[in-house]
């Protein structure tokens, strides 16, 4: 099934208000917990403007602070993807852990995408990723052409002064179609081909499921069930069954998930489960999708289509009218979809009424679409009212021409029927995770931690400056979901939504299970997507043994803690490499438009750019934050952009005017400048502001590096600088300084230690 967005937004309040005289000052990250001089192993990360970089220990989660800092000294001639031994020697302006490199103990060894040229001494590669900025030197290759892409390996040996590799693959010309989905696939090491191995052991599979593979299951072919997914779809995973239970009984409803079983096919320990295993999920590109396992499966033979026999496990909830699941069952099953339904065909028929698709649904399909839709609506209200929030984000849908090219973007509608189908998948999954709690068996828990409380206080603070949140009130769900009610669809909302998001931690998965703050839920799990994601073929694979009373493997738990472990990296990489996709298609809409007006909103800021989304196209643009002119400088909490003295503001969710001026597919990014804008002055009144364009409308390469709380946010800092004395230093004391400054080396333009250059990652 293609990509839902889930509820993995929502928050708890903070078990207590941190303290206003506490310094706002982030806290340490785990990687504090290695102690000063004590070696490592870890990878480097360069930094985009070749100055230092980032370790990243080896096995460590990543997130915001958890990289040490490397002054460009201290690197050693390490580059982008070395493995090197380090030790920590410090502690940043910012609490943040510095180290510095002592050994590299190799090379990168996932080949690196580029363009191969060729020069009068020879041939070369100019590598894709910018925080590699040095040329790769290349024996001559039949397998590509001067100015193809090409993949190259790089030589083991770190002592080299010149970069080496061998090219090892052609990926294709520029022009080629769907080029950027390859270079994507290259830059983040996505698998895209099933081995040998794979492929040998589907091919004894039937083309039909056969009579065996039914026996001892529940029949359920005789049960009206529909799927219910985008336009685009090709692989169903799941499928839904509503029966109204009669008031005699009680009343209530028996609602029946039904996901594909994938574990009757993929043998645990064979070629396909350790595949499945190293991919971890799918990615999904605009265009295309990289599957985890092969069409054989997810298109076929697992996707629950339309009108033919599908072996499931089905998760059977009966549910009062007082909206209480009072009894649950899990089954191994065979169903057969009556109907393959898109979302679009849902709300024709059953939100907007239209005759003449009721007609073609017919009765009995439109009754329990009619009632699934009450009882989705229910179920959110029962969500919402336990502490989960109800915070949407906006996602873009590319729309492409019969070449595959990519003309338009939009925002992806969401309505009632993509709610109806979350609601009864998110019931299901906690009623899997519930069976096991129950049973007390280990398994893989889909977990999310409480926000940290000094984050969420800060969102806080910015809420109150708008008057959405009362000076006393804190940010509850109660509170914080009354407030997004408020702000949907108004100018606020683009900048709430995103501070929000700020101060919630990422969902993961674990074999601890901590709870998910974020649906507000004790028990949760991924059950509903096995086609996609493999901490859900793990949860089918247990069940099995659970239901067949087979004996679990010895030392389970710490064999789910490694496999949950793996899942949430390779989740994470595909997130990463789907939006680094969703900026290149964004590149190529772009590309012939410079010099074009569009309107569109502020959606945020880092320490230099103005990011702003365009209304149509839904694309995000950048501008630099000098070419606004006026001086203009950031807030701490990143929320607007004050400038000319103070007589403009620029807030988030603001409404602009920008002029297309270039477009770089190589770097994934779109410049512009702001022609016009709706500001406020210095006493909050509204005016048009339009700026003088003060410098090149064109990101480099640090402007998009996200920035930390700069030195001038803590409130020692603050104090400091009050109490220094105003005014021109003495004739002497410059004259001193100046000798110091002479004496000390100059660091290179974009040190992490330069003046003004602070960046983070």
């Amino acid at each position: 099934m293609a990509r839902r967005s889930s509820s993995r937004i929502p928050v708890r309040a903070p078990s207590r208000t941190p303290d206003r005289r506490e310094p706002s000052r982030a806290p340490r990250p785990q990687a504090a917990g290695l102690r000063p001089y004590e070696s490592f192993e870890a990878t480097f990360l360069g930094h985009p403007e070749g100055a230092g970089g980032f370790l990243r220990l080896a096995g460590a989660r990543k997130g915001p602070g958890m990289d040490l800092l490397v002054d460009w000294r201290d690197a050693r001639g390490a580059i982008h993807g070395d493995r090197v031994v380090a030790e920590v020697c410090g502690e940043g302006w910012d609490g943040r852990l510095k180290a510095r490199v002592l050994e590299i103990k190799g090379r990168g060894e996932v080949p690196l995408p580029g363009t191969l040229q060729k020069q009068p001494w020879g041939w070369r590669v100019v590598p894709l990723e910018p925080r590699l900025p040095q040329v790769i030197t290349v024996p001559p290759t039949d397998l590509a052409e001067d100015g193809e892409l090409v993949s190259v390996k790089l030589e083991a040996d770190p002592e080299a002064k010149q970069l080496r590799g061998t090219v090892v693959a052609r990926l294709g010309k520029k022009t080629d179609l769907k080029i950027e989905n390859k270079l994507t696939a290259a830059l983040f090491n996505l698998r895209t081909a099933f081995p040998d191995a794979v492929m040998r052991e589907l091919a004894p599979f039937p083309t039909a499921i056969t009579a065996e593979w039914m026996q001892g299951r529940e029949d359920l072919r005789e049960v009206l069930t529909c799927t219910v997914d985008p336009p685009t779809a090709k692989d169903f995973d799941d499928a839904i069954s509503l029966e109204v239970l009669p008031r005699s009984e009680g009343g209530g409803w028996l609602l029946g998930v039904h996901i594909a079983d994938v574990s009757h096919y993929v043998v645990e320990g064979g070629p396909l489960d350790e595949e499945a295993r190293l991919r971890g999920t799918s990615v999904y590109f605009p265009d295309e999708a990289i599957p985890m396992i092969p069409d054989r499966l997810s298109g076929d033979l697992c996707s629950l289509r339309e009108g033919v026999d599908r072996l499931t496990m089905t998760a059977w909830m009966t549910i009062s009218p007082e909206l209480e699941v009072v009894e649950t069952r899990i089954s191994e099953s065979v169903i057969r979809s009556a109907k393959r339904l898109t979302y679009d065909e849902v709300k024709e028929a059953c939100i907007d009424l239209s005759t003449r698709k009721r007609a073609e649904l017919g009765d009995r399909l439109c009754a329990l679409l009619d009632e699934s839709l009450v009882l989705s609506r229910r179920l959110t209200e029962i969500r919402l009212g336990r502490g989960a929030m109800n915070l949407d984000t906006e996602e873009a849908e590319f729309i492409f021409d019969a070449e595959g090219r990519p003309v338009d973007a939009r925002r992806y509608p969401r309505h009632d029927a993509h709610r109806m189908i979350e609601e009864f998948m998110l019931l299901a999954n906690e009623t899997v995770a519930q069976f096991f709690t129950r049973k007390k068996i280990p398994t893989i828990y889909r977990i999310h931690d409480e926000p940290d409380p000094l984050k969420l206080e800060i969102f806080a603070e910015v809420a109150r400056t708008f008057g959405l949140l009362k000076p006393k009130e804190t940010p509850t769900p109660e509170h914080l979901n009354a407030m997004l009610d408020k702000i949907r669809g108004g100018p606020l909302e683009a900048m709430i939504n995103t501070l929000l998001l700020r101060s919630l931690k990422r969902a993961e998965y674990s074999a601890e299970n901590i709870g998910h703050a974020g649906l507000a839920l004790q028990d949760y799990l991924h059950f509903t997507s096995p086609i996609r994601r493999y901490p859900d073929l793990i949860v089918h694979r247990l069940l099995r043994k659970v239901l067949r009373g087979e004996r679990l493997p010895e030392a389970l738990q710490s064999h789910l803690a490694v496999l949950a472990k793996g899942a949430s990296d390779a989740e994470q990489k595909a997130t990463e490499a789907e939006r680094e996709n969703d900026k290149w298609k964004a590149c190529l809409l772009m590309k012939g438009r410079t010099g074009q007006r569009f309107n569109g909103r502020i959606q945020g800021f880092s320490a230099k750019v103005v990011f702003i989304t365009l209304d149509a196209p839904f694309v995000e643009v950048g501008v630099p934050l000098a070419a606004l002119g006026g001086n203009f400088w950031i807030d701490e909490h990143r929320t607007k952009a004050t400038g000319l003295r103070g007589t403009v503001v620029l807030t988030i969710g603001d409404a602009v005017e920008v002029e297309i001026t270039t477009v770089d597919e190589d770097l994934r990014r779109i410049s512009a400048w702001v022609t016009e804008a709706k500001a406020q002055d210095a006493h909050g009144k509204v005016f048009q502001f339009v700026p003088t364009l003060a410098a090149p409308a064109t990101l480099r390469e640090g402007d998009l590096e996200k920035p930390r709380r700069g030195r001038s946010q803590t409130p020692e800092t603050r104090a400091r600088r009050e109490a220094a004395p105003k005014g021109r230093p003495p004739k002497k004391a410059r004259e001193t300084a100046g000798k110091r400054r002479e004496a000390s080396p100059k660091p290179p333009k974009g040190s992490v230690r330069g003046v003004g250059k602070r960046k983070g990652r």
